[in-house]
Protein backbone atom coordinates (compact mmCIF):
# COMPACT_ATOMS: atom_id res chain seq x y z
CA UNK A 1 0.00 0.00 0.00
CA UNK A 2 1.11 3.55 -0.79
CA UNK A 3 1.00 5.37 2.18
CA UNK A 4 -0.55 9.32 2.23
CA UNK A 5 1.94 12.03 1.74
CA UNK A 6 3.52 13.56 5.06
CA UNK A 7 5.02 12.43 8.54
CA UNK A 8 3.88 12.00 12.09
CA UNK A 9 5.29 15.18 12.89
CA UNK A 10 3.47 17.13 10.57
CA UNK A 11 -0.40 15.18 11.37
CA UNK A 12 0.47 15.92 14.58
CA UNK A 13 1.30 19.39 14.04
CA UNK A 14 -1.51 20.08 11.92
CA UNK A 15 -3.94 18.27 14.65
CA UNK A 16 -2.45 21.04 17.61
CA UNK A 17 -3.55 23.84 15.15
CA UNK A 18 -7.13 22.46 14.74
CA UNK A 19 -7.29 22.19 18.69
CA UNK A 20 -6.21 25.41 19.10
CA UNK A 21 -8.92 27.10 16.43
CA UNK A 22 -11.39 25.09 17.76
CA UNK A 23 -10.62 26.24 21.51
CA UNK A 24 -10.08 29.90 19.99
CA UNK A 25 -14.29 29.36 18.09
CA UNK A 26 -15.27 28.33 21.77
CA UNK A 27 -13.75 31.02 23.36
CA UNK A 28 -15.01 33.67 21.42
CA UNK A 29 -18.37 31.97 21.31
CA UNK A 30 -18.69 32.39 24.94
CA UNK A 31 -17.30 35.68 24.87
CA UNK A 32 -20.03 36.95 22.56
CA UNK A 33 -22.54 35.07 24.49
CA UNK A 34 -22.17 36.94 27.38
CA UNK A 35 -20.24 40.27 27.07
CA UNK A 36 -17.24 39.08 29.23
CA UNK A 37 -13.70 38.49 27.86
CA UNK A 38 -14.15 35.43 30.29
CA UNK A 39 -16.43 33.62 32.98
CA UNK A 40 -13.56 32.85 34.68
CA UNK A 41 -11.58 35.01 36.87
CA UNK A 42 -8.33 33.24 35.70
CA UNK A 43 -9.38 33.90 32.17
CA UNK A 44 -8.89 37.80 32.87
CA UNK A 45 -5.23 37.15 33.44
CA UNK A 46 -3.36 40.09 35.20
CA UNK A 47 -6.88 41.88 35.20
CA UNK A 48 -7.87 39.37 37.54
CA UNK A 49 -6.79 40.63 40.87
CA UNK A 50 -7.65 44.50 40.10
CA UNK A 51 -11.29 42.99 39.14
CA UNK A 52 -11.64 41.10 42.30
CA UNK A 53 -10.34 44.37 44.40
CA UNK A 54 -12.92 46.34 42.79
CA UNK A 55 -15.81 44.21 43.09
CA UNK A 56 -15.09 43.95 47.08
CA UNK A 57 -14.95 47.60 47.01
CA UNK A 58 -18.50 47.77 45.11
CA UNK A 59 -19.90 45.19 47.11
CA UNK A 60 -19.19 47.93 50.29
CA UNK A 61 -20.32 50.81 48.54
CA UNK A 62 -23.59 49.32 47.53
CA UNK A 63 -24.12 47.94 51.10
CA UNK A 64 -23.73 51.55 52.66
CA UNK A 65 -25.97 52.67 49.75
CA UNK A 66 -28.50 50.62 50.37
CA UNK A 67 -28.50 51.80 53.78
CA UNK A 68 -28.54 54.81 53.37
CA UNK A 69 -31.85 54.94 51.53
CA UNK A 70 -33.38 53.35 54.26
CA UNK A 71 -31.99 56.01 56.68
CA UNK A 72 -33.24 58.18 54.50
CA UNK A 73 -36.29 57.34 54.20
CA UNK A 74 -36.59 57.09 58.25
CA UNK A 75 -35.32 61.32 58.58
CA UNK A 76 -38.09 61.76 55.73
CA UNK A 77 -40.83 59.88 58.37
CA UNK A 78 -39.30 61.41 61.39
CA UNK A 79 -39.55 64.66 59.74
CA UNK A 80 -43.18 64.66 59.08
CA UNK A 81 -44.53 63.63 62.57
CA UNK A 82 -41.90 66.32 64.36
CA UNK A 83 -44.30 68.94 62.17
CA UNK A 84 -47.06 67.73 63.41
CA UNK A 85 -46.08 67.37 66.77
CA UNK A 86 -45.22 71.36 66.41
CA UNK A 87 -48.18 71.99 64.78
CA UNK A 88 -49.83 70.04 68.12
CA UNK A 89 -47.90 72.60 70.56
CA UNK A 90 -48.55 75.14 68.67
CA UNK A 91 -52.75 74.78 68.40
CA UNK A 92 -52.64 73.97 72.70
CA UNK A 93 -50.43 76.70 73.10
CA UNK A 94 -52.80 79.22 71.63
CA UNK A 95 -56.02 77.15 73.09
CA UNK A 96 -54.21 77.55 76.69
CA UNK A 97 -53.19 80.88 76.28
CA UNK A 98 -57.28 81.76 76.03
CA UNK A 99 -57.69 79.94 79.04
CA UNK A 100 -55.23 81.68 80.92
CA UNK A 101 -57.36 84.93 81.12
CA UNK A 102 -61.22 85.36 82.46
CA UNK A 103 -61.58 88.00 79.98
CA UNK A 104 -61.22 85.00 77.13
CA UNK A 105 -62.83 82.09 79.48
CA UNK A 106 -65.02 82.47 82.34
CA UNK A 107 -65.49 80.72 85.07
CA UNK A 108 -68.85 79.87 84.45
CA UNK A 109 -68.02 78.82 80.61
CA UNK A 110 -65.66 76.12 82.15
CA UNK A 111 -63.19 74.17 80.03
CA UNK A 112 -64.71 71.54 79.13
CA UNK A 113 -63.72 71.87 75.21
CA UNK A 114 -60.15 72.58 76.42
CA UNK A 115 -59.81 69.57 78.17
CA UNK A 116 -61.42 67.49 75.41
CA UNK A 117 -59.00 69.20 73.04
CA UNK A 118 -55.90 68.07 75.43
CA UNK A 119 -57.42 64.58 75.71
CA UNK A 120 -57.41 64.20 71.75
CA UNK A 121 -53.93 65.94 71.51
CA UNK A 122 -52.64 62.82 73.98
CA UNK A 123 -54.35 60.27 71.85
CA UNK A 124 -52.68 61.87 68.36
CA UNK A 125 -49.13 62.36 69.92
CA UNK A 126 -48.96 58.66 71.08
CA UNK A 127 -50.12 57.59 67.81
CA UNK A 128 -47.23 60.33 65.86
CA UNK A 129 -44.33 58.77 68.34
CA UNK A 130 -45.72 55.21 68.02
CA UNK A 131 -44.52 55.77 64.42
CA UNK A 132 -43.04 52.63 62.58
CA UNK A 133 -41.52 51.82 59.02
CA UNK A 134 -41.45 47.99 58.55
CA UNK A 135 -41.75 47.18 61.93
CA UNK A 136 -38.77 49.90 63.51
CA UNK A 137 -40.48 52.35 65.55
CA UNK A 138 -37.96 55.99 64.54
CA UNK A 139 -38.90 57.38 68.20
CA UNK A 140 -37.87 54.47 70.72
CA UNK A 141 -33.98 55.34 70.83
CA UNK A 142 -32.14 51.54 69.89
CA UNK A 143 -35.36 49.67 71.14
CA UNK A 144 -37.14 49.88 67.71
CA UNK A 145 -38.62 46.63 68.41
CA UNK A 146 -41.67 47.85 70.39
CA UNK A 147 -43.59 50.81 70.60
CA UNK A 148 -42.62 53.27 72.79
CA UNK A 149 -45.51 55.43 73.60
CA UNK A 150 -47.86 54.12 76.43
CA UNK A 151 -51.90 54.64 75.86
CA UNK A 152 -53.03 57.41 77.84
CA UNK A 153 -55.97 55.57 79.03
CA UNK A 154 -58.81 58.09 80.17
CA UNK A 155 -58.93 59.81 83.73
CA UNK A 156 -61.66 57.04 84.79
CA UNK A 157 -59.26 53.98 84.11
CA UNK A 158 -57.18 53.54 87.14
CA UNK A 159 -53.37 52.75 86.90
CA UNK A 160 -53.24 54.49 83.39
CA UNK A 161 -51.15 57.36 83.01
CA UNK A 162 -53.92 59.54 82.74
CA UNK A 163 -55.61 57.45 85.81
CA UNK A 164 -53.02 58.52 87.85
CA UNK A 165 -52.98 62.23 86.98
CA UNK A 166 -56.59 62.39 87.76
CA UNK A 167 -55.93 60.74 91.12
CA UNK A 168 -53.26 63.40 91.45
CA UNK A 169 -55.62 65.79 90.89
CA UNK A 170 -58.22 64.45 93.13
CA UNK A 171 -55.72 64.31 95.91
CA UNK A 172 -54.15 67.66 95.22
CA UNK A 173 -57.56 69.18 94.56
CA UNK A 174 -56.89 73.07 92.68
CA UNK A 175 -58.28 76.27 94.38
CA UNK A 176 -58.77 80.06 93.74
CA UNK A 177 -54.50 80.67 94.53
CA UNK A 178 -52.19 80.43 92.04
CA UNK A 179 -50.15 78.36 94.90
CA UNK A 180 -52.20 75.34 93.90
CA UNK A 181 -52.05 75.65 90.16
CA UNK A 182 -48.48 75.51 90.99
CA UNK A 183 -48.14 72.49 93.25
CA UNK A 184 -50.72 70.12 91.28
CA UNK A 185 -48.67 70.64 88.26
CA UNK A 186 -45.17 69.97 89.62
CA UNK A 187 -46.73 66.82 91.28
CA UNK A 188 -48.16 65.45 87.92
CA UNK A 189 -44.97 66.63 85.95
CA UNK A 190 -43.11 64.55 89.10
CA UNK A 191 -45.03 61.53 88.24
CA UNK A 192 -44.94 61.58 84.40
CA UNK A 193 -41.02 61.63 85.14
CA UNK A 194 -40.99 58.32 87.53
CA UNK A 195 -39.14 60.05 89.94
CA UNK A 196 -42.04 60.38 92.50
CA UNK A 197 -44.71 58.72 93.33
CA UNK A 198 -46.63 61.97 93.47
CA UNK A 199 -49.85 62.26 96.08
CA UNK A 200 -51.88 58.75 94.52
CA UNK A 201 -51.17 56.88 97.94
CA UNK A 202 -49.66 53.49 97.34
CA UNK A 203 -48.85 53.96 93.96
CA UNK A 204 -45.97 53.38 91.64
CA UNK A 205 -45.02 56.56 88.48
CA UNK A 206 -46.77 55.60 85.39
CA UNK A 207 -44.74 56.82 82.87
CA UNK A 208 -46.25 57.46 79.33
CA UNK A 209 -42.85 56.18 77.63
CA UNK A 210 -41.22 52.75 77.16
CA UNK A 211 -38.63 53.04 75.07
CA UNK A 212 -35.25 53.27 75.90
CA UNK A 213 -34.24 56.38 78.06
CA UNK A 214 -31.06 57.86 79.92
CA UNK A 215 -31.76 60.52 82.22
CA UNK A 216 -27.76 61.26 81.69
CA UNK A 217 -27.67 61.14 77.82
CA UNK A 218 -29.70 61.05 74.70
CA UNK A 219 -30.72 57.52 73.20
CA UNK A 220 -30.30 58.40 69.98
CA UNK A 221 -30.30 55.87 66.22
CA UNK A 222 -27.02 55.76 65.06
CA UNK A 223 -25.87 54.04 61.44
CA UNK A 224 -22.58 53.73 59.79
CA UNK A 225 -23.10 55.75 56.80
CA UNK A 226 -19.82 55.17 55.10
CA UNK A 227 -16.56 53.90 55.72
CA UNK A 228 -15.41 54.97 59.36
CA UNK A 229 -18.36 57.56 59.67
CA UNK A 230 -21.27 57.06 61.45
CA UNK A 231 -24.47 59.65 62.43
CA UNK A 232 -26.16 59.51 65.66
CA UNK A 233 -29.85 61.03 64.89
CA UNK A 234 -33.47 61.42 65.77
CA UNK A 235 -35.21 61.75 68.92
CA UNK A 236 -36.82 59.76 71.40
CA UNK A 237 -40.57 60.00 72.70
CA UNK A 238 -38.85 60.68 76.32
CA UNK A 239 -37.03 63.60 74.58
CA UNK A 240 -37.19 66.92 76.80
CA UNK A 241 -39.06 68.72 73.87
CA UNK A 242 -41.14 66.12 73.40
CA UNK A 243 -41.89 65.67 77.64
CA UNK A 244 -42.52 69.58 77.93
CA UNK A 245 -45.51 69.10 75.53
CA UNK A 246 -46.80 65.51 76.95
CA UNK A 247 -46.79 67.06 80.54
CA UNK A 248 -48.83 70.17 79.59
CA UNK A 249 -51.37 67.83 77.76
CA UNK A 250 -51.97 65.69 80.60
CA UNK A 251 -52.22 68.56 82.52
CA UNK A 252 -54.68 70.48 80.82
CA UNK A 253 -56.49 66.80 80.21
CA UNK A 254 -57.55 66.24 84.35
CA UNK A 255 -58.08 70.06 85.62
CA UNK A 256 -61.75 71.69 85.83
CA UNK A 257 -62.17 75.31 85.65
CA UNK A 258 -65.10 76.85 88.29
CA UNK A 259 -65.64 79.21 90.39
CA UNK A 260 -63.60 78.37 92.88
CA UNK A 261 -61.08 76.78 90.98
CA UNK A 262 -60.87 79.60 89.45
CA UNK A 263 -57.07 81.10 90.37
CA UNK A 264 -55.62 77.55 90.04
CA UNK A 265 -56.98 76.62 86.84
CA UNK A 266 -55.78 79.99 84.87
CA UNK A 267 -51.97 79.03 86.70
CA UNK A 268 -52.02 75.54 85.50
CA UNK A 269 -52.72 76.93 81.64
CA UNK A 270 -50.36 78.96 82.23
CA UNK A 271 -47.74 76.70 83.33
CA UNK A 272 -48.91 74.90 80.19
CA UNK A 273 -48.55 77.39 77.58
CA UNK A 274 -44.98 78.54 78.73
CA UNK A 275 -44.05 74.78 78.24
CA UNK A 276 -45.75 74.04 75.17
CA UNK A 277 -44.12 77.38 73.85
CA UNK A 278 -40.48 75.66 75.36
CA UNK A 279 -41.15 72.40 73.30
CA UNK A 280 -42.50 73.85 70.50
CA UNK A 281 -39.28 75.82 70.31
CA UNK A 282 -37.04 73.10 70.81
CA UNK A 283 -38.75 70.59 68.24
CA UNK A 284 -38.02 73.55 66.23
CA UNK A 285 -34.09 73.01 66.93
CA UNK A 286 -34.55 69.43 66.45
CA UNK A 287 -36.24 69.42 63.19
CA UNK A 288 -33.37 71.41 61.65
CA UNK A 289 -30.68 69.43 63.53
CA UNK A 290 -32.46 66.36 61.64
CA UNK A 291 -32.45 68.29 58.24
CA UNK A 292 -28.82 69.45 58.12
CA UNK A 293 -28.37 65.27 58.73
CA UNK A 294 -30.74 65.10 55.68
CA UNK A 295 -28.75 66.74 53.76
CA UNK A 296 -25.27 65.04 54.37
CA UNK A 297 -27.20 61.83 53.83
CA UNK A 298 -28.52 63.21 50.73
CA UNK A 299 -25.06 64.53 49.45
CA UNK A 300 -23.16 61.25 50.63
CA UNK A 301 -25.48 59.39 48.56
CA UNK A 302 -25.16 61.17 45.67
CA UNK A 303 -20.75 60.85 45.59
CA UNK A 304 -21.68 56.93 46.52
CA UNK A 305 -23.69 56.63 43.42
CA UNK A 306 -21.46 58.44 41.53
CA UNK A 307 -18.42 56.15 42.77
CA UNK A 308 -20.20 52.94 42.23
CA UNK A 309 -20.98 54.20 38.02
CA UNK A 310 -16.97 55.01 38.25
CA UNK A 311 -16.81 51.71 39.42
CA UNK A 312 -18.85 50.09 37.19
CA UNK A 313 -17.05 51.75 33.91
CA UNK A 314 -13.76 50.15 35.47
CA UNK A 315 -14.87 46.69 35.32
CA UNK A 316 -16.55 47.33 31.95
CA UNK A 317 -13.34 48.13 30.85
CA UNK A 318 -10.88 45.02 32.68
CA UNK A 319 -14.14 42.39 32.44
CA UNK A 320 -16.15 43.39 29.30
CA UNK A 321 -15.70 42.50 25.73
CA UNK A 322 -15.79 44.91 22.82
CA UNK A 323 -18.33 43.10 20.97
CA UNK A 324 -17.99 44.65 17.29
CA UNK A 325 -14.28 43.15 17.20
CA UNK A 326 -15.32 39.81 19.21
CA UNK A 327 -17.83 39.17 16.27
CA UNK A 328 -15.26 40.06 14.00
CA UNK A 329 -12.81 38.08 15.41
CA UNK A 330 -15.37 35.04 15.94
CA UNK A 331 -16.33 35.43 12.44
CA UNK A 332 -12.42 35.35 10.91
CA UNK A 333 -12.10 32.08 13.42
CA UNK A 334 -14.75 30.20 12.04
CA UNK A 335 -13.69 31.08 8.47
CA UNK A 336 -10.07 29.89 9.55
CA UNK A 337 -11.67 26.76 10.73
CA UNK A 338 -13.01 25.81 8.13
CA UNK A 339 -10.13 26.54 5.96
CA UNK A 340 -8.23 24.33 8.06
CA UNK A 341 -11.02 21.46 7.97
CA UNK A 342 -10.41 21.10 4.14
CA UNK A 343 -6.77 21.96 4.25
CA UNK A 344 -6.42 18.21 6.67
CA UNK A 345 -9.32 16.65 4.33
CA UNK A 346 -7.24 17.46 1.14
CA UNK A 347 -3.79 16.44 2.92
CA UNK A 348 -5.38 13.11 3.72
CA UNK A 349 -6.23 12.40 0.32
CA UNK A 350 -2.88 13.32 -1.35
CA UNK A 351 -0.50 10.55 -2.13
CA UNK A 352 2.20 9.20 -4.47
CA UNK A 353 -0.27 7.40 -6.59
CA UNK A 354 -2.22 10.84 -7.38
CA UNK A 355 1.15 12.74 -6.76
CA UNK A 356 2.24 10.57 -10.15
Amino acid sequence: MISNVGTFAQNELLRNRLTETQSELNRLQVQVSSGKKSVEYSGLREGARLSLSLRSTRSTNDAFLQSNVVTKTRMEQMQTVLQRVKDISVEMRNAAWSAMSPANLSSTQGNAALKAQASAALQEMTQLLNTQIDGFHLFAGRETDAAPMIDPGNISTPGTPLGNVADIAAALPLDDTAASGDTLYDSIVSHLDGNVVGAVPGSSPVRYYNGEYSATAEALLTVRIDDGFDMAYGITGRDNSINNIMQSLYALSSVDLSATTDAGFRQIARRAAADLELGQDTVVEEMGELGVKQAQIRELTTRQQDFMTTIDVQLGDIEDVDMTEAISRLTYTQNALEASYRMIAAVRDLSLVRYL
